[in-house]
């Protein structure tokens, strides 16, 4: 441990660049604190003004803020040069900054951007007479000792480079109270380090060279065969209090899961960028020490990496702010959870870790947990005796090299445990509402995944899909919901998204749903209490809608969550106004989906800008589909799906949001290829975030041809329709932006492909 020692902590006025743009109540806190800032700072004593330079210190993640003036004769692209000294010194070095931006433009962010910023260069675009503000990490360079005490230097340069204005200010930041992680060696499993097999070990490297991109060029690495883990290891602490943890890794060399003592569940951690801190969370450190795990992937066992690992000591007051601007619970989410693909990326052989997963549901504030066990037609991930369970080797999506990677990890959770009673004890205890959900139908024709009742009917399929107007398929599918509430299941679902071609008529759905109702009837008068229904369909304008007949099944009773829903990620946006009318008056909740897929909306603000529209037309709550991606994924995208419980939260996220634009640097970002191969796919679409400027006007043009026109957001590359699959040919393209600013326009050319 480099340090742990107090030291009073100076707070700035703005939402970090860095990992704190989802707490609005912060920067509020934060505002009423910065009127005294210039003499905590002792600006006025070295005759700097406001016009200059000023300089605040982000309480979170202690980084630098440094706010300057550009020039207001400036052209409309000025590139900002950083360098700092040692005070006095006239030694000047690159300083590693990035502009104020918001979370959402951070999570969106080119690689280019990022070195650029390594390298202490900023772009600022129509930024002529406004205030910019450079974030400054100083660490480990610019810091000796744990104090910073340095001259700052900025030069605005015009596009040929000719020098228009320098800033200049010093700055000085006690950081002693901050600890680091950084030698490895410290370990308290000292005989784990370098004592294995040499395909087979954890080592605690030193001497790297630069290009291995670590910060001393030490890290901690360990590799092994894919069917044999390393022992995990632990690294002693002795913090007091609430600390922020930021974890930082070699974006080429992977990540580490990561979890304190105290904890249930790791986290896995890994930097898109070299030198990139990722907040994990805060948490009071008392007795803790860190616990460091090897990565799991689809094959086995994954090289695990870790540079360092920053614990920022938070005031109680500062703590409080951060929880509490996720605001008071008062919104119904379902979220859906796939075992079967959490399963892809784990080694599970026991009960509990079903446990481990679903305590971050509980995280993430969500009310129902909508658990798919199975598709009608393949083999289920349960422990059926009716059907076929998936026991064996499977193929997965596609990953970078190996477009049908095949793994045994699934199996091996239906060998080891029983997924859906585990599931159903450990939500329970944890507060959630498990329901056992059933995709409508594919069977997987050919592949590992089919099972034997669709093997034995080919007769009875669709295309992949079981036909439902059968009888001896519907008998099928409700003899396996009966096995699910038989072994406990508080309540049944079905996914008509998971495929809609199982239903050829309003006749079809309606006789199933009946049905499926009256089995959860049976069940609620054996019980004494409810067994829920939930039933997520295709909305308006998807595929072969017109053959779910809503407004009966709400009105009749059948069901009692109503989620109307896009099929992978298209079209998004769906009119509710049909579905509001639908429910009113009945025992019935509306829920519509909101799809959480990585090619669906950015996180976090396209996806709440959609979720907050959704709350300003009183819906109680929604649905989000693949939920576990999220739930599961970063903790960013956690703290975002988090606060979907309360509207209050997500409003207030946008009112921040609102009053930070314009201090924000102007920009233009896109969502990026969920493809491994770099190249927008035909089933996305390239959606647009705006930063620093108003939600204006935009117009976009791809090799010249003008596409869209939007008014305000959201902002999409074509339509959501199916005719805009085509919309990008495969190969190169130029795509050019231009958005509404003022009485002009901010306009950027990116370079895109179509797969």
């Amino acid at each position: 441990m480099a340090r742990s020692v107090q030291a009073g902590i100076i707070q700035s006025d703005g939402a970090s660049a860095h990992g704190t743009a989802l707490f609005p109540a912060l920067a509020c806190l934060l505002r009423k604190t910065s009127g005294a800032l210039a003499l905590l700072l002792g600006l006025a004593a070295h005759g700097w003004t406001e016009a200059d330079a000023t300089y605040t210190v982000d309480p979170v993640t202690r980084y630098i803020h440094v706010t300057y003036s550009v020039p207001k004769e400036a052209p409309d692209a000025v590139a900002i040069q950083c360098e700092w000294s040692p005070a006095d010194k006239n030694e000047w070095h690159p300083a590693r900054v990035m502009p104020l931006l918001s979370e959402t433009a951070m999570n969106l962010l080119p690689k280019e951007m990022w070195d650029q910023g390594r390298k202490g260069r900023i772009v600022e675009r129509r930024a002529a007479g406004l205030t910019r503000t450079a974030v400054f990490n100083p660490y480990p360079d610019a810091e000796t000792g744990g104090a910073v005490e340095v001259d700052f230097r900025i030069a605005i340069e015009a596009p040929d480079g000719a020098v228009l204005t320098t800033r200049q200010i010093r700055l000085h930041a006690d950081r002693k109270d901050i600890a680091y992680i950084e030698d490895w060696s410290n370990v308290l499993q000292q005989d784990a380090l370098g004592t294995l097999k040499y395909d087979r070990a954890w080592t605690y490297r030193t001497g790297l060279g630069e290009s291995e991109e670590v910060t001393f060029g030490n890290d901690l690495y360990g590799t092994s065969p894919g069917d044999l883990a390393l022992p995990p290891l632990s690294y002693p602490l002795d913090l007091h209090g609430t600390y922020a943890i930021f974890v930082c890794t070699s974006a080429a060399k992977g990540g580490m899961r990561l979890r304190l003592s105290g904890d249930e569940r790791t986290n896995m951690l890994a930097s898109r960028f070299p030198g990139q801190e990722i907040l994990w969370r805060w948490a009071a450190m008392d007795r803790q020490h860190l616990v460091l795990k090897q990565p799991h992937g689809y094959k086995g066992c994954s090289p695990a990496h870790i540079d360092y690992v920053k614990f920022v000591p938070l005031s109680p007051e500062t703590a409080k702010q951060l929880d509490d601007a996720f605001g008071v619970p008062d919104r119904f989410i379902a979220g859906y959870w796939e075992p079967y693909s959490w399963a892809f990326y784990d080694d599970v052989q026991n009960s509990l870790q079903h446990r481990e997963q679903i305590t971050a549901f509980r995280e993430a504030r969500f009310s129902l947990l909508d658990t798919q066990i199975g598709r009608f037609g393949m083999k289920v991930v349960y422990e059926s005796r009716k059907t076929d369970p998936l026991y064996y080797r499977t193929i997965g999506d596609p990953e970078p090299g190996d477009n049908s990677p095949l793994t045994d990890n699934v199996g091996k959770m239906q060998q080891f445990t029983n997924t859906l009673d585990a599931t159903i004890r450990y939500a329970r205890e944890l507060g959630l509402q498990p329901h056992a959900n059933f995709g409508a139908s594919n069977c997987y024709p050919g592949s590992p995944l089919q099972g034997d009742f669709s093997k034995a009917h080919p007769d009875w399929m669709r295309g992949s899909a079981l036909r439902f107007e059968v009888p001896e398929v519907r008998n099928y599918a409700l003899t396996l919901y009966r096995e699910s509430l038989e072994i406990g299941a508080p309540g049944i679902s079905i996914d008509f998204c998971r495929y809609p071609e199982t239903v050829d008529s309003v006749e079809t759905g309606n006789t199933f749903m009946q049905a499926m109702s009256a089995l959860a009837g049976e069940f609620a008068q054996q019980r004494g209490q409810a067994v829920p229904v939930l039933v997520r369909f295709p909305g308006t304008g998807v595929r072969r809608a017109e053959f779910f007949d809503y407004s009966t099944w709400a009105r009749e009773g059948w069901v009692d969550y109503l989620c109307p829903s896009n099929i992978q990620g298209w079209p998004l946006y769906i009119d509710i106004a049909p579905y509001l009318a639908a429910v009113q008056g009945t025992a019935c909740k509306l829920l519509p989906e909101i799809d959480a897929l990585g090619w669906g909306l950015p996180l976090p603000g396209p996806f709440l800008w959609w979720a907050n529209r959704l709350y300003d037309l009183g819906v109680p709550g929604l649905y989000i589909y693949q939920a576990d991606g999220r739930v599961l994924g970063t903790p960013g995208d956690r703290r975002c799906m988090r606060l979907l419980a309360s509207r209050e939260g997500v409003r207030r996220w946008w009112e921040e949001d609102a009053r930070l634009r314009s201090a924000r640097s102007k920009g233009i970002y896109l969502s990026r290829p969920e493809h491994p191969d770099g190249a927008y796919h035909s089933y996305e679409r390239v959606r647009v975030w705006l930063e620093g400027l108003p939600m204006a006007e935009v117009e976009m043009f791809v090799d010249g041809k003008l596409i869209t026109q939007a008014p305000g957001p959201p902002y999409t590359l074509g339509t959501e329709e199916a005719s805009a699959d085509k919309l990008l040919s495969a190969g190169e393209h130029v795509l050019h932006i231009r958005a509404r600013d003022g009485d002009g326009w901010l306009e950027q050319d990116f370079a895109i492909r179509g797969g």
